[in-house]
């Protein structure tokens, strides 16, 4: 068994390499819009093709890391691509032209493909104990919403002082001189690795389903749509929340802190879920949270001015910021019912790269839905149907008594 305290030092990492990674880049894409609409005189899908982008190459990368990480170990993936993503923010804060910055934060996303989700994962399950591992990795992904609480408050000052060329610099030098030596130290695999690979492994591998039945059950689909629909729908209101609130009159710094606040609900709704899911099945769950980020949702567009605004503020952080990342928490859960521990990880894989491919444009279509329409509102619209059409993808998977051998249980 491998050292627990080294463990959760492994764990402490991955959760920083997160923050920083995610935090300064998917969480911070929205205060940087307006800044770039008028650097560039760009127009809103040109600016919304930057997330889009980076999404598209973080995706692409996220299973060529994990398909690397088996072959030559997680410290050259994970160093190699976080210093990718800081080099190409550096070169993007030089860009001139729209296309160029475009380009050089596509470069940036395959970085972060390479060194955040599926690989940081992957070695956290490979160093903490089974019992151990749910909260392990809520505490990863926490790591992730507590950047997304930090960095676009801190990045909106930044850019109000300094501009947005150097708050990108700022985000490349905390991801070259602060992630990269982290992950030199921490990246790595227990010393009982290949103990556990031959022993432990060869018995997990005897249960679960075949690569090819697995991808033919209809449940797997179902749960490579589910995940299309909330990411695409998760992008488009991530993206769109700190300029929808400027538009409807508050400030930038106001904009953001309210981000942030979601952010912050996103965080404790990583442990009182997990603590929900030792009692309650993680379908309910994803149901139950799926139906209250669709009346946060909705409750943004219907904000009125005057004090009952910011009760409407509050119904959204409380209700769509607190479920909103639940899926990544409680979705492999689900696929691992289905499948089993058999070819799971290629499995996820592939189930994560679809998905990502399909709901990688969303920023695009967004933006596009913005300029010929000048509201958010039918954008943040698509956004709550796509919720809506989750719900019985959702239900259609198994319950918890589910057995990957056979057919799926309630």
């Amino acid at each position: 068994m491998p050292d627990q305290r080294q463990a959760w030092g492994v764990v402490i990492g991955m959760a920083v390499t997160l923050g920083i990674l995610f935090g300064s880049t998917l969480s911070s894409f929205g205060v940087f819009t307006v800044p770039l609409l008028e650097a560039f005189a760009a127009t809103n899908e040109q600016v919304a093709n930057i997330p889009s982008f980076f999404m598209l190459s973080m995706t692409l990368a996220m299973p060529v890391g994990g398909w690397l990480l088996e072959r030559i170990g997680p410290r050259l993936v994970m160093v190699s691509g976080a210093g990718l993503a800081g080099m190409g923010y550096l070169m993007g804060a030089l860009s001139q032209h729209i296309n160029d910055l475009i380009l050089w934060v596509a470069i940036s996303g395959i970085g972060v493909g390479l060194s955040t989700y599926v690989p940081a994962i992957a070695v956290v399950l490979r160093w903490v104990v089974l019992p151990r591992q749910g909260l392990a990795v809520g505490l990863v992904l926490a790591g992730g919403s507590l950047g997304a609480i930090i960095f676009p408050p801190f990045l909106t000052w930044v850019i109000e002082h300094y501009q947005w060329a150097r708050a990108m610099q700022l985000i490349s030098a905390l991801m070259l001189l602060l992630v990269v030596p982290v992950l030199l130290i921490l990246a790595r695999m227990p010393p009982c690795g290949q103990a556990l690979e031959s022993e432990e492994a060869g018995a997990v591998q005897q249960s679960g389903r075949s690569l090819g039945s697995a991808l033919r059950l209809p449940g797997y689909w179902f749960w490579v749509g589910m995940q299309i629909l909330l990411t695409f729908s998760v992008l488009g209101v991530f993206i769109n929340v700190v300029p929808y609130l400027i538009r409807s009159g508050y400030t930038p710094v106001l904009a953001a802190s309210v981000f942030s606040v979601t952010s912050i609900c996103a965080l404790l709704g990583h442990f009182v879920f997990g603590f929900i899911s030792t009692r309650w099945d993680a379908r309910g769950i994803l149901l139950v949270a799926n139906l209250l980020g669709m009346v946060g949702v909705l409750a943004l567009l219907a904000m009125p001015t005057g004090p009952m605004g910011y009760v409407a503020l509050g119904v959204f952080a409380l209700g769509w910021g607190a479920t909103f990342n639940l899926v990544n928490q409680f979705s492999p859960m689900l696929m691992a019912r289905m499948v089993g521990e058999r070819n799971f990880a290629t499995l996820l894989g592939i189930g994560s790269l679809i998905a990502g491919l399909g709901s990688a444009f969303s920023p695009t279509l967004v933006g596009y839905l913005l300029d010929i329409s000048q509201s958010y509102v039918p954008a943040l619209l698509l956004c709550v149907a796509c919720m809506l059409l989750a719900l019985p993808l959702i239900a259609l998977l198994p319950g918890r008594g589910a057995d990957p051998e056979g057919q799926p249980g309630g």
